[in-house]
Order: structure tokens, then sequence, then C-alpha cells
């Protein structure tokens, strides 16, 4: 080979090279672009935020929605739907149940699960399709024109994705990575309303506590507000528990299918899905959190689409992620009141479920014995239903104990002021008979306010166990803290303490109980 023939050819290879590593260079970039800013997925961050990676250099924000939990099956009993009769048969109130997925490490009855702190945006639908893009602010508008099967979609890759490039990062209970879904209807409705960071009665409201506007929460139809247009995430205030745009914007498809409601339970029927919470076109005397309308997937031109449908993800974990949950769950599930399977010609006894299981059995006719299990049903129901109303109950009362405490304090500290005012005016020669009069009829009221918080003290000890108060203690202590409330928690521990001093003695001592709760700090 001549020299200038082994020129071209080393000329040739070099070329050829630096083809392939132009080419290779844009691959080894895609495997580790660059993190998007934060303001592009987080744009009103808080201390408490939880983050998790996604492909193409994305992320997404989460937030801790807690659901006090006593025991494994225990569950929190929630109200949800509204009062207005223009959308009951979609929308009247009915009963649900949530809890959490996992458990915080310092206090297990802390459960909780996490919600995405905004709608999921188109820059993130990108990125969870593969299609890697700058981030730019044009991005971080909520994905319109979304159907349920997108948003499993999305959530089946995301789950995927987090497994296989950041395990390490994702929550877990009972050894079980955690993953993402679509929350159900029960755990949205839950979050939008405030969950434990408001009172019931705010639990229960048209709309969540907002200062301020109703446009300064929520972007809803109008001029005034979205101008009837999709906005960014992050641009106005967020709900009690941190999570943004819960209503108005675009409304969120959740996990179920849509069922009319039939009188506070569900119809039969099911259709297409649920989605909550209203949407940038939703005029403003309509935005309310219990939103309900279908979802319908399909028509005569196959998938439909709406542009004011959109999601947002929950990351939960199993319900039996392990053998060690599953015998938790079975020794819990054999506590509750229980239909049992008995043999006929088995003694009777005075529990009626068992009775009734007996004259089940003792019974020819199997029209007669269906409808005697829908009566045994209906009745363990009706235990487990009233076994939750005790339940509240107790937490009310200590509730009530609680904030007596705290007034009977206050009280106490007001009158001390006023006969300080006192005894300097009368070292001054002057006439304080009014003074004495205010001050006797202030005593007179804390004395009956301390009367009553050691009626509730007694009512307590004697309608609920030791395991019963000391379980509510710590759900009120969750509430109070998540409520802003946290100053009243001291005199719940105070009243659980007075609640079993008078168990152990039988004796009301209120002045020994007021010394108690004037020494708190």
């Amino acid at each position: 080979m001549t020299r200038g023939n082994a020129g071209k050819l080393g000329a040739g290879i070099g070329a050829a090279l630096g083809l392939l590593l132009s080419l290779v260079a844009p691959m080894a970039n895609a495997q580790t672009p660059a993190a998007w800013p934060r303001e592009l997925y987080n744009p009103k961050p808080a201390p408490d935020d939880f983050e998790l990676p996604m492909p193409c250099g994305g992320s997404m924000a989460f937030r801790r929605v807690e659901v006090p939990h006593e025991s494994v099956l225990a569950d929190r009993k929630i109200v949800i739907g509204g009062g207005d009769e223009r959308f009951a048969y979609a929308e009247a109130s009915r009963y649900e149940y949530v809890d959490g997925s996992f458990a915080d490490r310092g206090d297990p009855r802390r459960r909780f699960f996490y919600l995405a702190k905004y709608e999921t945006t188109q820059a993130q639908m990108k990125a969870l399709a593969g299609e890697c893009e700058p981030p730019s602010r044009a991005g971080m508008l909520a994905a319109g024109s979304m159907t349920w099967f997108d948003a499993v979609r999305a959530a089946h890759r995301y789950s995927e994705w987090l497994i296989a490039n950041a395990r390490a990062k994702l929550p877990s209970d009972g050894g079980a990575p955690g993953f993402l879904r679509l929350p159900t209807e029960a755990e949205w409705e839950y979050a939008a309303r405030g969950g434990v960071a408001v009172s019931v009665s705010e639990f229960e409201g048209r709309v969540f506590p907002m200062t301020g506007e109703l446009k300064d929460y929520v972007a809803h139809g109008g001029a005034d507000s979205s101008n009837d247009e999709v906005q960014r995430i992050g641009t106005l205030k967020p709900n009690p528990l941190g999570l943004h745009d819960m209503l108005g914007n675009v409304e969120e498809i959740v996990l179920e299918p849509f069922r009319l409601n039939k009188l506070a339970r569900l119809h039969g029927q099911a259709g297409g899905f649920v989605a909550k919470g209203g949407h940038y076109r939703t005029v403003k005397g309509d935005v309310r959190s219990a939103y309900r309308a279908e979802i319908v997937p399909f028509d005569d031109k196959g998938t439909r689409r709406i542009a004011t449908a959109g999601f947002r993800l929950a990351l939960v974990g199993p319900v039996l992620p392990s053998r060690e949950r599953l015998a938790e769950v079975q020794k819990a599930w054999a506590e509750l009141p229980k239909i049992e399977t008995l043999r006929p010609g088995d003694q009777g006894s005075s529990d009626p479920l068992g009775e009734l299981q007996r004259l089940i059995a003792a019974s020819p006719d199997p029209d007669v014995r269906a409808r005697l299990g829908e009566v045994q049903r209906a009745y363990a129901q009706r235990l487990d239903d009233e076994q939750n109303m005790r339940v509240r109950a107790a937490r009310g009362l200590l509730r009530l104990a609680a904030f007596l405490g705290n007034k009977l304090r206050q009280d106490q500290r007001f009158i001390a002021t006023i006969e300080k005012s006192r005894d300097s005016q009368k070292a001054a020669g002057r006439d304080v008979a009014g003074l004495d009069q205010r001050i006797r009829e202030m005593n007179g009221d804390l004395q009956g306010n301390l009367r009553y918080y050691a009626d509730t003290i007694v009512q307590i000890a004697q309608d609920f166990p030791d395991s019963t108060v000391g379980q509510q203690l710590g759900t009120l202590r969750i509430e109070y803290e998540k409520s802003g409330l946290g100053h009243l928690e001291p005199y719940a521990r105070v009243a659980g303490g007075h609640v079993g001093a008078y168990r152990a003695a039988r004796a009301v001592r209120p002045e020994q109980w007021l010394k108690d709760i004037l020494a708190l700090p």
C-alpha cells in the first residue's frame, strides 16, 4: 500500500470515527439529561414536599395526605358529595372510607398516602412517553384532553421507570415499594376538602376554607379568572394540605367508573369514568368539592377526548405487602363482629349474629335462608358502624375537654389580671366595688366551666376504655398538628391523664385538675 493510499485510508477511518462519535455523543447525553429547574415542576416549593425524579431529567412533587389510623383494620369514615339538589343524582352525600398506605417510622398511627401536588403537566406527559424536550414554562400547562387510559398508562410507565431507576427513593411498606396509580374518588375528595387539616364542619363545606377570593385558589370560568383557558400549575394558592388546583383548571380523572347516586349510595350500573373538581370553564357559582362528572371514553368516532380533562397521580402501596401484614389483618379480622359459619345442631348463644346463622342453617327454605343472610350482613354492618360512632364520640369528647381546659386556663389568667388591676387601684384609694363584682362573676363562670370539664372527664371514663382513649389521643395529636391547633394538644393529653386518674380512684378532683391545667408550660 502506498503512503498516499495509507493516508487516504487513515483520513477515511478518522472521518468515520468522527461521525460515529458525533452519533454516540447525543445518545450518551440522552442517558443523563440535565435536571429540570425546580420552578418548572414545583413552582411553589414547601419544606415537606416529596419529590421523585422522572424520565428526561424531570421530576414530580407530591404532598403527604395523612389519615390517622388506630389499628390495622381501622379506617376513616368521611362524608363526600354535597347538598346541591341540581346535582343530587350524581353528588348526593354518602359515606366513604379512606386509609393510608404508608406508616410513619416514628408513629405507626400516622398512616398516609401521597398525592401529586399539582396536576400532571404537558411536559411530564411527554417525558413519560419518552419524548425528551428542553424544559420550558409552556410545558407547565396542565395536560388536557386526557383519557382514563392515558392516565393509567402514565402511572404504569412512571412506576416501572422509578423501580428501574430510582428504587431507593420510593417509599415502601412491609418491604414492598410504592407505586403510582390514579387516586380513588374517596382519596381525591378527602384530600381536596383538606383532610385532617380542617374541622369536620369545614370538611363538609361547599369548598375548602379560603382566605381571600375564590379566584385566588381556583381557575374557574370567566374573564376574571381563567378566561376559559387552561393554566400553568402553581399559579394560585393551595388548599389546606398544600395541594394546588384541586378545584378548577382541569377536571381530574379518578380510578373508579362513574355510577349515579341513589339515596346515599351508588347505583349498580357502572359506565364511563369519574372526573372531579371542575375545570377552567366551570362557572364560579358551580365550583364545589363535590363536583362529579362522567367521562365517556368512546363515541362513534372512536376515542373521545375532552379538552378540560386531566389528572394527578397518587403514590400508594399494596394492602397486603407481606406475610406479616396478612397475619396482622387476619388477627384483626378475627376480632371484628363477624358472621360465623355453624353446623346444624350447634347450641344457641346470646350472640345475635351467631343465632341468625343457626336459623339460616336450620331453615330448609332457600328463600328464607337468603333473606336471613341479608339481615345478618346488615346487622354486622350496623355493629361496625356503631363501633365507628363510638370511636368518633370518644374523640369528640376529648376534643371538648381540650377546648375547656384551654378556656379554663385563659379565664384564670384573665381573672388574675383583673385582680392585679383591682389591687393596684384599691391601694391608690379608688372605689373597686365594680371590679370586685366582675371578679365574682368571672369566678362563677370559671367554676361552671370547671364542673363542665369534670363532667366530661367522668363521661369519657365511664363510656370508653383506656385503649380507646389512648388511640384517640394519638389521632387528635395528628389532627391538631395538621390543622394549626397544636396548642390544644397538651390540654387533650392532660385530659387523658385525668380520665385515667378518675378511673383509678373513682374520685372527681376538679380543683386538682385545674391546678394541672394551670401548670402546663
